[in-house]
């Protein structure tokens, strides 16, 4: 099986409502198509915010058009091919993603809900929105001023047994405001606190560890600094990103440290990108907390209802490939170029 030709229509859908309105962050993405010479597409997604993959067009063209397919090396390619190769092999093999990258730990896998900075009240509405669609944690990218009352009006909206997720990026700075932040929040449902404070000093992370219920998780890219923040006992959970050589690696250094992990593989992405790294997820056994990608923050995901997302899920399908098709309908709709 060679490949053809690959085509590419970038994309910008709106976020919902309140995101659109209080972050108003335009984050195109664009939609690929590998053409094979047996018939076969293979769908996949790139980041445009980050890079116009469409002006590498002819480089790309020259690495993979003409090529053997089955010669390419899946598992290390980079996401936005690496998604439409596994969608081609599946198709051609007969059999779902997921079984070319390991063995399935679980049917359905959750996601988060998700929020930019926004008013507190206004964060606690979203948040009363996802619980009702059956999210039952919701990642807040928290700032110091108003997590604590945003927490407040999350859980009087949302009860109890909602999960709040704190991401700050880093925002709540040192050691001591961490520690008293944590304190502040501890009446609430913290599901974990990700890269609170600073990283300079591992042993921030340490005590903070030892002086909140919560667990503390890292956002983190490579086998060696896993293992460096477990030998330091900075980390109770990790978030991981990449392609799929790079996130088993580091999912199996964090199971072997008893660490359980979630993925953010491409985070704003549409049906295509949530679903791959959907199939990515179900086959990590320590991969337990619901996974940061977030179709459904924006009002379309372009799957035309393909996408089994229900309940704050995602339903992996046993269709060949990824199992997803593209609403063609919605994609000329929201087409910038």
């Amino acid at each position: 099986m060679k490949i053809t030709t690959i085509e590419y229509c970038t994309v910008s859908v709106p976020f919902v409502p309140a995101i659109q309105e209080h972050w108003g962050v335009d984050y195109p993405t664009t939609l690929i198509w590998v053409h094979t010479d047996e018939g076969l597409t293979g769908l996949g997604e790139s980041n445009s915010r980050q890079s116009n993959i469409t002006d590498q067009a002819d480089a790309i063209a020259a690495r993979y058009v003409g090529k053997n397919f089955w010669d390419i090396d899946l598992a290390s390619e980079s996401f936005a091919f690496q998604c439409a190769f596994y969608d081609l092999a599946g198709q051609a093999l007969g059999v779902p993603a997921y079984k070319l990258i390991g063995a399935k730990c679980r049917d359905r896998v959750e996601l988060a809900y998700w929020s930019p900075p926004m008013p507190a009240e206004v964060t606690a509405a979203e948040a009363e929105r996802a619980a009702k669609m059956g999210f039952r944690v919701h990642k807040l990218k928290a700032r110091s001023w108003n997590i604590v009352e945003t927490a407040r009006l999350i859980t009087e909206a949302c009860g109890p047994d909602f999960q709040i997720r704190v991401d700050p990026n880093t925002q709540f700075g040192d050691l001591e405001t961490g520690i008293r932040l944590a304190q502040e929040l501890f009446p609430y449902n913290i599901e974990v606190y990700e890269d609170p404070i600073r990283f300079e000093d591992l042993s921030w992370y340490r005590q903070l560890r030892e002086e909140v219920e919560a667990p503390v998780a890292r956002h983190l890219g490579s086998p060696q600094d896993i293992y460096r923040n477990m030998r330091a006992e900075a980390v109770d959970a990790v978030n991981m990103g990449g392609n799929v050589n790079g996130i088993r690696k580091n999912a199996a250094v964090a199971e072997a440290g008893g660490l359980p992990i979630w993925i953010q593989m491409f985070a704003f992405g549409s049906c295509v990108a949530s679903t791959f790294a959907a199939h990515v997820a179900c086959t990590l056994p320590n991969c337990t907390m619901p996974i940061d990608e977030l179709p459904h923050i924006r009002v379309d995901d372009l799957s035309g209802g393909s996408m089994k997302l229900s309940d704050g899920a995602i339903t992996i399908s046993d269709e060949p490939g990824l199992g997803v098709t593209l609403d063609m309908d919605a994609v000329e709709k929201y087409r910038v170029r």
